[in-house]
Protein backbone atom coordinates (compact mmCIF):
# COMPACT_ATOMS: atom_id res chain seq x y z
CA UNK A 1 0.00 0.00 0.00
CA UNK A 2 1.28 3.46 -0.93
CA UNK A 3 1.16 5.54 2.23
CA UNK A 4 2.84 8.66 0.85
CA UNK A 5 -0.46 10.40 0.05
CA UNK A 6 -1.49 10.17 3.70
CA UNK A 7 1.33 12.44 4.79
CA UNK A 8 0.16 15.29 2.55
CA UNK A 9 -1.68 16.51 5.65
CA UNK A 10 1.70 17.60 7.01
CA UNK A 11 1.49 20.53 4.59
CA UNK A 12 -1.09 21.95 6.99
CA UNK A 13 1.24 21.71 9.99
CA UNK A 14 3.23 24.92 10.14
CA UNK A 15 6.25 25.43 12.41
CA UNK A 16 7.81 28.69 13.47
CA UNK A 17 11.11 28.13 15.23
CA UNK A 18 13.50 30.59 16.84
CA UNK A 19 16.83 30.26 18.55
CA UNK A 20 16.79 32.63 21.50
CA UNK A 21 20.21 33.83 22.58
CA UNK A 22 20.13 34.95 26.19
CA UNK A 23 21.99 37.05 28.72
CA UNK A 24 21.21 35.61 32.16
CA UNK A 25 23.67 37.13 34.64
CA UNK A 26 23.93 35.17 37.87
CA UNK A 27 21.45 32.46 36.81
CA UNK A 28 21.82 29.10 35.09
CA UNK A 29 18.95 29.33 32.60
CA UNK A 30 17.25 25.99 31.99
CA UNK A 31 14.29 25.14 29.79
CA UNK A 32 11.95 24.45 32.76
CA UNK A 33 12.95 27.73 34.38
CA UNK A 34 12.35 29.76 31.21
CA UNK A 35 9.15 27.90 30.42
CA UNK A 36 7.79 28.62 33.87
CA UNK A 37 8.38 32.37 33.85
CA UNK A 38 7.23 32.77 30.21
CA UNK A 39 4.09 30.73 30.85
CA UNK A 40 3.20 32.76 33.94
CA UNK A 41 3.68 36.01 32.01
CA UNK A 42 1.55 34.71 29.12
CA UNK A 43 -1.23 33.66 31.51
CA UNK A 44 -1.28 37.09 33.14
CA UNK A 45 -1.08 38.97 29.84
CA UNK A 46 -3.44 36.97 27.64
CA UNK A 47 -5.70 34.30 29.08
CA UNK A 48 -6.88 33.38 25.58
CA UNK A 49 -3.42 32.72 24.20
CA UNK A 50 -2.40 30.94 27.39
CA UNK A 51 -5.30 28.52 27.02
CA UNK A 52 -4.70 28.03 23.30
CA UNK A 53 -0.90 27.84 23.12
CA UNK A 54 0.30 26.85 26.60
CA UNK A 55 -2.57 24.55 27.59
CA UNK A 56 -3.51 23.42 24.10
CA UNK A 57 -7.14 24.54 23.90
CA UNK A 58 -9.96 21.99 23.82
CA UNK A 59 -7.67 19.25 22.54
CA UNK A 60 -5.25 19.75 25.43
CA UNK A 61 -2.24 19.60 23.09
CA UNK A 62 0.14 22.54 23.71
CA UNK A 63 1.08 24.43 20.55
CA UNK A 64 4.69 25.11 21.56
CA UNK A 65 7.86 23.53 22.85
CA UNK A 66 11.20 24.70 24.19
CA UNK A 67 14.44 22.80 23.92
CA UNK A 68 18.13 23.46 24.55
CA UNK A 69 19.99 24.84 21.56
CA UNK A 70 22.83 22.73 20.11
CA UNK A 71 26.09 22.96 22.02
CA UNK A 72 27.73 24.73 19.08
CA UNK A 73 25.15 27.55 19.07
CA UNK A 74 26.87 30.83 19.87
CA UNK A 75 26.59 33.04 21.76
CA UNK A 76 25.52 30.84 24.65
CA UNK A 77 23.30 30.31 26.52
CA UNK A 78 20.56 29.71 23.98
CA UNK A 79 17.29 27.82 23.76
CA UNK A 80 15.01 27.03 20.84
CA UNK A 81 11.38 28.13 20.94
CA UNK A 82 8.88 26.49 18.59
CA UNK A 83 5.26 27.39 17.85
CA UNK A 84 2.93 25.10 15.88
CA UNK A 85 0.14 26.52 13.73
CA UNK A 86 -0.43 29.31 11.26
CA UNK A 87 0.90 32.75 12.06
CA UNK A 88 -1.57 35.21 13.57
CA UNK A 89 -0.40 38.78 14.25
CA UNK A 90 -2.40 39.20 17.47
CA UNK A 91 -1.26 35.83 18.80
CA UNK A 92 2.35 36.56 17.90
CA UNK A 93 2.18 39.91 19.68
CA UNK A 94 0.87 38.24 22.84
CA UNK A 95 3.57 35.55 22.81
CA UNK A 96 6.39 38.05 22.47
CA UNK A 97 4.84 40.44 24.98
CA UNK A 98 5.00 37.53 27.43
CA UNK A 99 8.72 37.14 26.73
CA UNK A 100 9.23 40.87 27.34
CA UNK A 101 7.40 40.59 30.65
CA UNK A 102 9.33 37.43 31.57
CA UNK A 103 12.59 39.33 31.06
CA UNK A 104 11.46 41.94 33.56
CA UNK A 105 10.20 39.40 36.11
CA UNK A 106 13.51 37.59 36.09
CA UNK A 107 14.77 34.08 36.81
CA UNK A 108 15.66 32.09 39.89
CA UNK A 109 14.85 32.63 43.58
CA UNK A 110 16.15 36.20 43.44
CA UNK A 111 14.24 36.96 40.24
CA UNK A 112 17.23 38.25 38.34
CA UNK A 113 16.21 40.02 35.10
CA UNK A 114 17.49 38.52 31.86
CA UNK A 115 17.55 39.57 28.21
CA UNK A 116 16.90 37.91 24.88
CA UNK A 117 19.85 39.34 22.99
CA UNK A 118 18.70 37.89 19.66
CA UNK A 119 15.68 35.97 18.39
CA UNK A 120 16.93 34.11 15.32
CA UNK A 121 14.43 32.26 13.11
CA UNK A 122 15.41 28.77 11.99
CA UNK A 123 14.82 27.38 8.50
CA UNK A 124 13.46 23.88 7.86
CA UNK A 125 17.03 22.49 7.90
CA UNK A 126 17.85 24.34 11.17
CA UNK A 127 19.89 27.00 9.36
CA UNK A 128 19.84 30.25 11.40
CA UNK A 129 18.35 33.19 9.49
CA UNK A 130 18.47 36.92 10.15
CA UNK A 131 17.22 38.02 13.60
CA UNK A 132 13.46 38.67 13.56
CA UNK A 133 10.50 38.07 15.79
CA UNK A 134 8.04 37.85 12.89
CA UNK A 135 8.46 35.03 10.39
CA UNK A 136 6.24 32.85 8.18
CA UNK A 137 7.74 29.56 9.33
CA UNK A 138 7.58 26.42 7.20
CA UNK A 139 5.33 23.43 6.62
CA UNK A 140 6.37 19.92 7.61
CA UNK A 141 5.84 18.59 4.10
CA UNK A 142 7.63 18.14 1.90
CA UNK A 143 10.84 17.95 3.95
CA UNK A 144 14.04 16.56 2.43
CA UNK A 145 15.60 13.63 4.28
CA UNK A 146 18.31 15.20 6.48
CA UNK A 147 20.81 12.36 6.03
CA UNK A 148 20.86 12.58 2.23
CA UNK A 149 19.53 9.68 0.19
CA UNK A 150 16.54 7.89 1.69
CA UNK A 151 18.09 4.62 0.56
CA UNK A 152 21.34 5.27 2.44
CA UNK A 153 21.94 4.17 6.01
CA UNK A 154 20.60 6.53 8.66
CA UNK A 155 20.76 6.81 12.41
CA UNK A 156 17.83 8.00 14.51
CA UNK A 157 19.45 9.76 17.45
CA UNK A 158 17.44 10.48 20.61
CA UNK A 159 19.50 12.95 22.71
CA UNK A 160 16.74 13.93 25.19
CA UNK A 161 14.73 11.39 27.20
CA UNK A 162 12.10 9.65 25.09
CA UNK A 163 9.01 8.74 27.12
CA UNK A 164 6.93 6.21 25.20
CA UNK A 165 4.59 4.00 27.18
CA UNK A 166 3.00 0.66 26.33
CA UNK A 167 0.30 -0.51 28.74
CA UNK A 168 1.61 1.97 31.29
CA UNK A 169 5.22 0.77 31.09
CA UNK A 170 8.17 2.64 29.62
CA UNK A 171 9.40 1.31 26.26
CA UNK A 172 13.13 0.94 26.95
CA UNK A 173 14.14 -0.36 23.49
CA UNK A 174 12.07 1.54 20.91
CA UNK A 175 11.73 0.15 17.39
CA UNK A 176 10.77 1.87 14.11
CA UNK A 177 7.17 0.81 14.78
CA UNK A 178 7.21 2.52 18.19
CA UNK A 179 8.57 5.73 16.67
CA UNK A 180 6.08 5.63 13.79
CA UNK A 181 3.11 5.21 16.13
CA UNK A 182 4.37 8.03 18.36
CA UNK A 183 4.73 10.31 15.31
CA UNK A 184 1.20 9.49 14.14
CA UNK A 185 -0.15 10.31 17.61
CA UNK A 186 1.76 13.58 17.73
CA UNK A 187 0.59 14.70 14.29
CA UNK A 188 -2.98 13.69 15.06
CA UNK A 189 -2.92 15.61 18.34
CA UNK A 190 -1.71 18.82 16.72
CA UNK A 191 -3.89 18.69 13.59
CA UNK A 192 -7.04 17.23 15.10
CA UNK A 193 -9.73 15.94 12.70
CA UNK A 194 -7.68 16.98 9.66
CA UNK A 195 -5.31 14.12 10.50
CA UNK A 196 -8.04 11.49 10.90
CA UNK A 197 -7.30 9.81 7.52
CA UNK A 198 -3.64 9.49 8.53
CA UNK A 199 -4.48 8.06 11.95
CA UNK A 200 -6.99 5.61 10.47
CA UNK A 201 -4.16 4.09 8.44
CA UNK A 202 -2.03 3.42 11.52
CA UNK A 203 -2.24 -0.37 11.09
CA UNK A 204 -0.77 -0.05 7.60
CA UNK A 205 1.90 2.30 8.91
CA UNK A 206 2.83 -0.13 11.67
CA UNK A 207 3.06 -2.97 9.17
CA UNK A 208 5.36 -0.85 7.00
CA UNK A 209 7.44 0.15 10.02
CA UNK A 210 7.95 -3.44 11.13
CA UNK A 211 9.37 -4.20 7.68
CA UNK A 212 12.05 -1.48 7.92
CA UNK A 213 15.44 -3.15 8.58
CA UNK A 214 16.99 -1.91 11.80
CA UNK A 215 19.63 -2.80 14.33
CA UNK A 216 19.11 -3.25 18.02
CA UNK A 217 18.48 -0.06 20.00
CA UNK A 218 21.61 1.21 21.70
CA UNK A 219 20.85 3.40 24.67
CA UNK A 220 20.25 3.77 28.37
CA UNK A 221 17.72 4.97 30.88
CA UNK A 222 17.78 8.64 31.73
CA UNK A 223 15.29 9.78 34.35
CA UNK A 224 14.73 13.43 35.19
CA UNK A 225 13.04 15.07 38.15
CA UNK A 226 11.19 18.37 37.92
CA UNK A 227 8.88 20.32 40.18
CA UNK A 228 5.27 20.34 39.01
CA UNK A 229 3.48 23.57 39.89
CA UNK A 230 0.09 22.04 39.19
CA UNK A 231 0.76 19.02 41.41
CA UNK A 232 2.86 20.95 43.98
CA UNK A 233 5.47 18.21 44.13
CA UNK A 234 8.49 16.80 42.35
CA UNK A 235 7.67 14.48 39.47
CA UNK A 236 9.98 11.81 38.05
CA UNK A 237 10.18 11.74 34.25
CA UNK A 238 11.40 8.33 33.14
CA UNK A 239 12.86 8.01 29.67
CA UNK A 240 15.55 6.58 27.44
CA UNK A 241 18.26 8.15 25.30
CA UNK A 242 20.23 6.45 22.56
CA UNK A 243 20.12 5.64 18.87
CA UNK A 244 18.51 3.32 16.36
CA UNK A 245 20.35 2.44 13.15
CA UNK A 246 18.46 1.98 9.89
CA UNK A 247 21.10 0.43 7.60
CA UNK A 248 18.89 0.66 4.50
CA UNK A 249 17.31 3.99 5.34
CA UNK A 250 13.84 4.82 6.65
CA UNK A 251 11.81 3.53 3.73
CA UNK A 252 8.22 4.82 3.86
CA UNK A 253 8.75 6.25 7.36
CA UNK A 254 10.83 9.16 6.03
CA UNK A 255 8.04 11.81 6.15
CA UNK A 256 7.04 10.86 9.71
CA UNK A 257 10.58 10.81 11.06
CA UNK A 258 11.58 14.02 9.28
CA UNK A 259 8.59 15.77 10.85
CA UNK A 260 9.47 14.29 14.26
CA UNK A 261 12.69 16.34 14.29
CA UNK A 262 10.51 19.39 14.93
CA UNK A 263 7.54 17.85 16.71
CA UNK A 264 9.40 15.64 19.23
CA UNK A 265 7.78 12.40 20.35
CA UNK A 266 6.21 10.94 23.48
CA UNK A 267 5.47 12.69 26.74
CA UNK A 268 7.10 15.92 27.93
CA UNK A 269 7.62 17.44 24.47
CA UNK A 270 6.93 20.97 25.77
CA UNK A 271 10.19 20.73 27.74
CA UNK A 272 12.19 19.39 24.80
CA UNK A 273 11.90 15.71 25.70
CA UNK A 274 11.64 13.15 22.93
CA UNK A 275 13.85 15.10 20.54
CA UNK A 276 14.72 13.28 17.31
CA UNK A 277 17.85 13.90 15.25
CA UNK A 278 18.53 12.19 11.94
CA UNK A 279 22.15 11.49 11.06
CA UNK A 280 23.95 9.71 8.26
CA UNK A 281 25.02 6.23 9.33
CA UNK A 282 28.76 5.69 9.35
CA UNK A 283 29.31 2.84 6.89
CA UNK A 284 32.48 1.83 8.76
CA UNK A 285 30.73 1.54 12.11
CA UNK A 286 30.64 -2.09 13.21
CA UNK A 287 27.30 -3.77 13.74
CA UNK A 288 26.62 -4.27 17.45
Amino acid sequence: MDLSSDTAVLRDLNVRAWRLHLATPGVLATVPLLRGVWGAALRDGSQGQYREVFEGGEAGVPRYLMRPAPHEAEPAPAVEFLIFGRSDPDAEAALWAAWDEAERRGLGPERRPFRITAAVPLAWDETPLGPARVQPGFALAPLPWPAGSIAAGSQIDIPAPLRLLRQGRLIDSPTPADLALAALRRISGLLGPAADPLWEQRSAWLEAARAVPHRTWRGRRLDLVRYSGSQHREVELRGVVGSLDLPDGPGPLAPLLAAAQWLHLGKGTVMGLGQVRILALDADEPHR
